[in-house]
């Protein structure tokens, strides 16, 4: 069943390139970016740690975009949940990126000293959903 909710979300995250217009099945905690020139996408699928907010997560998030912004790659992590109402009980949050290429995904993450510093302090804090999360690189297809 796991798997059966993963590969859904992953789908239903790729068919609507992170614009929600059916917020029956996903609604977006965060402002969407476009999507046009796509080769990859960076999907986490995850429950929030006990402790930590929606609130928290999210300006952790907007934190680690200003690293991309400020760096000229513009906004790079969106997250998104499954609707309040749905049944789903584990994997309700995703955090989805998207890149133009190989090339700028490994550049935009070659950020320096303070992003790297940054990032230390996002792996110690949001360990339990590194070890828990599923995890997808996938790439366009078409």
């Amino acid at each position: 069943m796991k798997k059966l909710l993963a590969c859904s979300l992953l789908l239903g995250l790729f068919a609507c390139t992170q614009n929600v217009e059916d917020p029956s099945n996903l609604e977006s905690i965060e402002e969407s970016s476009t999507t046009e020139n796509i080769s990859q996408m960076s999907i986490h699928l995850f429950d929030l740690p006990d402790g930590i907010s929606e609130e928290e997560y999210i300006a952790d998030i907007e934190k680690l975009n200003s690293f991309f912004i400020a760096s000229g790659y513009g906004k790079n992590y969106t997250v998104l949940k499954v609707a309040d109402d749905n049944e789903a009980d584990e994997y309700r949050y995703a955090l989805v990126s998207s890149y133009p290429s190989a090339e700028a995904y490994a550049a935009s993450h070659n950020q320096g000293p303070e992003y790297d510093a940054y990032m230390d302090e996002i792996q110690s804090k949001y360990q339990a959903i590194f070890d828990t999360e599923i995890y997808r690189k996938v790439f366009t297809i078409s």
